[in-house]
């Protein structure tokens, strides 16, 4: 089996869509609480994309917090060829504290690949509201 990782990303939501709906350069790694922690995070989605797959593989990948505990497991994922993006959207996770210490952890068949850092910030619902 071969693949490369061409990106992964955790980005909130909402903003993702406000800001076009695209993976671009400086787009942040960011998932926003609703409120002071511990508090829910609202919802956002871990998107990767591989390419230069050959064969097929099993994915899977965990988020783990700054003291390297896995607080989310997603689901594995068979990926075979292509060179699409996946996303995986995440509601009402619970974050017990906001730290930029988090990590996406991206495993292959079983194996740990690759990892992406990601902040996890306290923020006000009102500043959430663009409205």
């Amino acid at each position: 089996m071969g693949a490369r990782l061409k990106y992964a990303k955790v980005v909130d939501r909402d903003l993702f869509l406000r800001t076009g709906g695209e993976i671009r350069p400086g787009l942040d790694n960011r998932v926003a609480l609703l409120g002071e922690a511990p508090a829910k995070a609202a919802s956002f989605t871990v998107r990767r994309q591989w390419y230069d797959v050959e064969g097929a593989f099993t994915e899977s990948w965990s988020i783990q917090d700054p003291h390297g505990r896995t607080v989310y497991e997603g689901l594995d994922r068979e990926v075979v060829g292509g060179n699409q993006e996946l996303a995986d959207e995440i509601d009402d996770m619970l974050f017990e504290y906001a730290d930029s210490g988090y990590q996406l952890v991206l495993a292959v068949d079983g194996r740990e690949v690759a990892r992406a850092d990601f902040e996890v910030a306290e923020t006000q619902v009102e500043d959430r509201d663009l409205t």
